[in-house]
């Protein structure tokens, strides 16, 4: 049985890198695919990654930006001379306006689309783990809007006064150095929540919504129907708003190895992934318990104690004949998402994973959705 929140009920409501304008009816036939990573491995580990994503022809990469692990735009620059003039997007998600003020992302953003020669993106939202420093998150839906509108004119060159209810710029803040924004980075929204998606749609400088963990098609149509509603509103096109999807990715030959691992890797994430653990039926006593145990430090106790219903809503397992089947059921002909970054970060184990996706799993995708 799955459970619905109050407001949520979906019932009512170059050759490897397309291009950011084409005809949304083309996007929905040739979905789009990346690599996403836990910030946690050294500097070579990702670069070794990124001449993964040229081989395999991934189109975007991105690096998370949660709270105590790696900060995620040192990593982004050493994969930079790597990625640049692949037509591969390089970019952090999810970046917060609650640790770092708008005009600080906004000069990292410039900086690397700078080095990316215009092929970068920012992703960002309300983000987590703000609970272990008592940090307060006001107002997210504000202060993610107003953090837009101030990256979007420093990194598009405009010179614009702002003022919002949380933040403000005057009209000469600008950049300090001979910027060049002859392409401007993407902007995306990065966020499971419903509201969070209809700020996407109705934000025309918002290139997308993508949507962390969650691998259920019925979940990403609802967000697709809340994006739609978001635009009309604005009288916009819900075919400009790309609805991606960013699920930790377990592949393996062996189908027992890989769930007990999307076990582990699931239990640091499910205290925070409210609504959807309503939505899919976790009981709120397991949540709690895995959050007791974590507030132990004790990973084992957590892991034990994450629900298998869990495990197969928030994570991408099992064997590449699995993450086919898995993968095309999130795509769900149009209705779920337009794009899967497949998310990794487990370490040495990360390569030998992605070459099996590259290898087993990509070509088949490729051949039927003619991408």
């Amino acid at each position: 049985m799955f459970h619905f929140g109050s407001n949520l009920n979906p019932e009512k409501n170059n050759e490897s890198n397309l291009s950011a304008n084409q005809d949304p009816a083309d996007r929905k036939k040739n979905p789009r695919f990346g690599l996403a990573f836990q910030a946690s491995q050294s500097f070579d580990h990702y670069v070794k990654c990124a001449k993964l994503a040229k081989k395999y022809g991934f189109d975007m990469m991105q690096v998370y930006d949660d709270l105590l692990f790696k900060p995620s735009w040192p990593i982004l620059f050493a994969m930079a001379p790597e990625l640049r003039n692949t037509g591969i997007k390089l970019g952090p998600g999810v970046v917060n306006p609650y640790h770092m003020h708008p005009a600080l992302i906004a000069t990292h953003l410039g900086c690397l689309n700078e080095e990316m020669n215009g092929d970068s993106f920012l992703m960002i939202g309300k983000g987590a783990f703000h609970d272990l420093f008592e940090i307060e998150t006001k107002s997210p839906l504000t202060a993610t809007r107003e953090a837009i509108e101030i990256i979007g004119n420093l990194v598009s060159g405009k010179s614009a006064e702002f003022d919002g209810k949380i933040f403000r710029s005057k009209s000469e803040a600008r950049f300090r150095w001979n910027y060049s924004c002859l392409y401007p980075p993407q902007l995306w929204i990065g966020s499971w929540g419903p509201k969070m998606a209809e700020l996407a749609g109705r934000m025309k400088q918002v290139s997308g919504i993508m949507v962390s963990s969650i691998t259920d098609a019925r979940y990403l149509s609802y967000i697709r129907e809340r994006t739609r509603l978001g635009a009309m509103s604005v009288s916009r096109s819900p075919d400009e708003v790309e609805i991606g999807c960013v699920p930790g990715t377990i592949i393996s030959g062996n189908r027992e190895v890989a769930r007990e691992l999307a076990r582990k890797a699931s239990a640091l994430y499910l205290p925070y992934l409210d609504p959807m653990t309503d939505y899919v039926g976790v009981k709120r006593e397991d949540v709690e318990s895995v959050r007791e145990a974590l507030s132990r430090n004790d990973l084992e106790a957590a892991a034990n104690r994450v629900p298998d219903i869990a495990v197969d809503s928030f994570k991408l397992w099992g064997t590449p004949d699995d993450i086919i089947d898995k993968t095309i059921r999130m795509l769900d002909s149009g209705r779920g998402a337009d794009r899967v970054n497949f998310g990794f970060g487990r370490g040495e184990d990360d390569i030998a994973s992605i070459e099996l996706l590259g290898e087993k799993v990509m070509p088949y995708l490729r051949e039927k959705f003619g991408s």
